[in-house]
């Protein structure tokens, strides 16, 4: 297997130095700029190539890790060159394999990798890339490739998904990470206002969230479910409501409010949780 890579920053550098460090056969990479492509090329130790098609005929494993909005471009610029039994894949977590559309024609094999891993810096991220979960769709014959490489050989957790599910799948990543961001941002504000500064927010708040999110992968969102809508504390989720009337805060604490009443009526069937879902749920 020789692998290029199309695209030289944080992922194709990770990437490509895990995989050189592990001794599979790096070609190199092209990159939009010649500098991108000379800098990845250095720090993986292969080579940077002048054209995109020197690197197409080189490689029989290509892999675009590129920006999403350059991924179809790049198949665009490709699928004209011999393919025949070559595996193109993208690392996009929202966009599926259906982007390399007329792939069938070249006779190459297409699939989608998402690595569920930060990819935070570009020269230091590789380093604890073994510890990635990857999910794969794509073609039957690039999935065992895929699977053969990063799995068999590299001893990561694989996963396979339907490609219309993709966008989907993305989206749980989203709520996941970059939205639980955006619920402690309207924490932060809020300790703000009682006149908490953020270092003591987060020294309050932090024990509080590790051992939520720590309970809530080791058993689940059902049993970890906690606080006053679980316990059906009317009084209080109204004093919640009232002190927060008129806020962007009031309309999120509405919204998952109604998902944690739906939480709470499977972890606690006998209890009745009408007059809760009138506060949060009817009273708008």
């Amino acid at each position: 297997m020789n692998i290029g890579f199309i695209g030289a920053g944080r992922v194709g550098c990770t990437i490509g130095r895990y995989l050189a460090d592990a001794g599979m056969a790096i070609e190199g990479y092209y990159s939009r700029t010649k500098e991108s492509a000379d800098i990845a090329a250095t720090f993986t130790n292969t080579r940077s190539f002048e054209s995109i098609e020197d690197l197409v005929k080189s490689c029989d494993t290509i892999f675009l890790t590129t920006s999403d909005s350059a991924i179809e471009n790049v198949w665009n610029c490709i699928d004209r060159f011999d393919l025949k039994d070559k595996v193109i894949s993208h690392f996009s977590g929202s966009l599926s394999s259906d982007i390399f559309s007329g792939i069938e024609k070249t006779g190459a094999y297409g699939c989608s990798i998402h690595p569920m891993y930060a990819f935070s810096d570009k020269f230091t991220s590789y380093r604890q890339f073994n510890t990635a979960c990857l999910t794969m769709e794509g073609h039957r014959e690039a999935i065992l490739k895929m699977k053969s490489l990063f799995g068999d050989r590299l001893g990561h957790r694989i996963f396979t998904l339907d490609s219309k599910d993709k966008i989907k799948y993305h989206a749980a990543a989203a709520f996941a990470s970059n939205y639980v961001d955006a619920i402690m941002q309207i924490a932060v504000d809020l300790m703000a206002q009682c006149g908490f500064s953020e270092e003591d927010t987060f020294t309050l708040l932090g024990p509080l969230v590790k051992n939520n999110v720590n309970s809530i992968i080791d058993n689940g969102t059902l049993a970890s479910l906690t606080g006053p809508a679980e316990r059906n504390d009317v009084g209080t989720v109204k004093k919640h409501l009232q002190a927060l009337e008129g806020t962007d805060a009031e309309e999120v604490y509405r919204i998952l409010g109604r998902t944690l009443l739906s939480i709470a009526e499977k972890k606690n069937p006998d209890t009745d949780y009408t007059a809760m879902k009138e506060i949060i749920v009817i009273c708008h």
